[in-house]
């Protein structure tokens, strides 16, 4: 049968369940009630993170043998022994359509049996299949690069013009400009909405997505968005207020972001409304909802108001001797930082960062091989900041590309990665298939792989131990 997979990454059964009860009549209720519903597991190792738990989901092996730790990593190596589904499928002649899945940088070398290829929010190039979405892509990349912790009212104006030239083509609709012109307005009104700015950007890609959809009607397709579990990181304090301490978050702040996760899920149900329309109107289409791993909330989390982050990488780096030309930038998700080096010299040149510290903490340095670097700090709450280098001296931040950053909403992570994450199939009205009891049965996310390859009758590789039987007739809740 032709899938959709929408990736709706982080979130969790409760979140799933708590806006399904409340709105029946919803795309969350619906599926709900009409489709059959699970709980995966991870089976991930250490520190849970997305760009690591869907790779393990899609290549079928956990972390500790596909050994993927961060965004931007060089995975040539790792794409020859543990490919991903995608490519699995189309070297089989499965017609495949690919939107934002994480770790989906480059492009395939053979694009034969894609009908389009979008690569993930964190690519290091704009290269899309068709060529016409790579626009939307610089676009898109610019946006993530400006919005860090904080996000940006500027644009990357240049790309933003050649994007808003190209869109209608692209399948820009009239109903997401128009949410984009009321979330301007709303800005206007209430400085603080400018967070949702978060969740435009993959208003925008869902529409390109479902063009690309309507018209190709690939036999697999693929559409992440983050914007919910952005918002649950963030304000899940604001709908599960009794999950901390009594007093530990001010009321003025749990009334000012109460509605920014309602807000994220209520973009997702309208996205999910269409293409539970697509799969009502197209016998032989599923739709599968779902994530690598879950949200819960944090339980010794305190109130964060500022940041101390690294806002200018060339400074750091020139701070230590390391030119511009030594090194690359990756695009990963704020705070943390990861950077490329070109030469085993540039390493031991970075490593003299480790030296700085930092209201007395220093600048975590984690190198991941075939020259990547993760940089990191953990340093909250402060009213000034103040560096020494290794002998002690004093420096100042800006020198070295560190500021103290006000949180424009005071949050933190209030919530975090759990291993529990859903998977919800929709297989369409008119299977007569009933969700009555509510029931969830609980898999493996490595399931998820091989039972894929197996829908299309194709043998998953011997690496792949999940159950193959997910998406067969008799998959039941």
């Amino acid at each position: 049968m032709k899938t959709i997979f929408y990736e709706l990454n982080e979130v969790p059964r409760r979140i799933f369940k708590l806006y399904a009860d409340a709105a029946p009549g919803s795309s969350f209720g619906k599926l709900n009630r009409f489709g059959k519903l699970f709980e995966t597991v991870t089976q991930d190792v250490g520190h849970l993170s997305p760009w690591i738990t869907w790779p393990s989901l899609h290549r079928g092996v956990s972390n500790f043998e596909h050994k993927i730790s961060d965004l931007g990593q060089d995975l040539t190596h790792v794409d020859k022994d543990f490919p991903p589904v995608w490519d699995l499928l189309a070297k089989q002649g499965v017609k495949v359509g690919m939107f934002g899945s994480l770790q989906s940088y480059p492009l395939p070398k053979n694009l034969d049996n894609y009908e389009f290829y979008v690569p993930d929010t964190f690519a290091a190039g704009p290269e899309c299949f068709p060529k016409t979405l790579s626009e939307f892509q610089k676009f898109n990349l610019g946006m993530v690069s400006a919005n860090g912790r904080n996000v940006s009212t500027g644009l990357p104006l240049k790309d933003a013009a050649r994007f808003l030239m190209a869109a209608p083509g692209l399948g820009l609709r009239a109903r997401t400009v128009g949410k984009i012109a009321n979330q301007l307005v709303a800005e206007r009104l209430d400085k603080k909405r400018v967070v949702r700015r978060r969740t435009s950007q993959v208003q925008i890609a869902f529409d390109f997505f479902l063009k690309e959809l309507m018209s190709k009607q690939p036999d697999v397709s693929f559409f992440f968005t983050n914007h919910v579990a952005s918002s649950m990181h963030r304000y899940w304090p604001s709908i599960f207020p009794k999950d901390y301490p009594e007093g530990k978050f001010d009321a003025a702040w749990l009334t000012d972001w109460k509605n920014e996760i309602p807000y994220a899920v209520h973009q997702a149900n309208d996205q999910l409304a269409e293409l539970i329309r697509f799969v009502d109107n197209h016998p032989g289409y599923r739709l599968v909802v779902l994530s690598s791993m879950g949200q819960a909330a944090v339980a010794d989390v305190e109130p964060i108001s500022n940041q101390v982050l690294i806002t200018d990488l060339e400074k750091l780096l020139s701070s230590v001797g390391m030119p511009r030309d030594e090194w690359e930038p990756r695009l990963t998700m704020a705070p943390l930082v990861v950077v490329n080096l070109k030469s085993a010299e540039g390493e031991e040149k970075l490593r003299k960062v480790e030296g700085f510290k930092i209201n007395g903490s220093g600048i975590v340095c984690e190198f991941l091989g075939q020259g990547d670097v993760r940089l990191d700090i953990q340093i909250n709450n402060v009213d000034e900041v103040h560096v020494t280098d290794a002998t002690g001296a004093s420096l100042n931040a800006a020198d070295i590309g560190v500021e103290k950053i006000d949180l424009q909403d005071a949050s933190g992570s209030y919530a975090y990665h759990i291993p529990e994450g859903i998977l919800i199939q929709y297989d369409g009205m008119g299977d007569g298939v009933g969700n009555e009891s509510g029931d969830w049965r609980q898999i493996s996310a490595l399931d998820v792989a091989p039972s894929i390859l197996n829908n299309f009758d194709i043998a998953a590789p011997s690496h792949m131990a999940g159950d193959r039987s997910l998406f067969t007739a008799g998959a039941t809740a």
